[in-house]
């Protein structure tokens, strides 16, 4: 078997696993996009309130502790990184929703 044949294999046994995962991304985008717009028609005219909201969020992923089971200290701080990226990005995407809707 040379490195031709090794990389067709490799690529059909991986297929399965890149659909898959971009099928959650679908969802994941999905599901993101229906919270924004539920958040942004809940804070329409209470912009205060939702960065106040998302402030609290925000520092209780910085302190609040996590379990992660067989998962080490180092895995446990990335993921509290990773959270607290996609609250900020999620606050970021409502508060424009909420001051385009509030501008009309």
């Amino acid at each position: 078997m040379d490195k031709e044949d090794v990389l067709v294999l490799l690529e059909a046994n991986l297929q399965p696993i890149w659909e898959e995962q971009f099928e959650q991304s679908a969802r994941i985008t999905t599901v993101r996009f229906l919270l924004e717009d539920l958040f942004a028609d809940k804070y329409s005219d209470r912009l205060p309130e939702f960065t106040a909201r998302m402030e609290r969020l925000l520092e209780m992923t910085r302190t609040a502790p996590v379990k992660g089971g067989h998962v080490g200290a180092e895995q446990l701080r990335e993921m509290q990184v990773r959270v607290a990226t996609h609250l900020e990005r999620f606050r970021s995407e409502t508060e424009r929703k909420i001051v385009a809707r509030s501008s009309k």
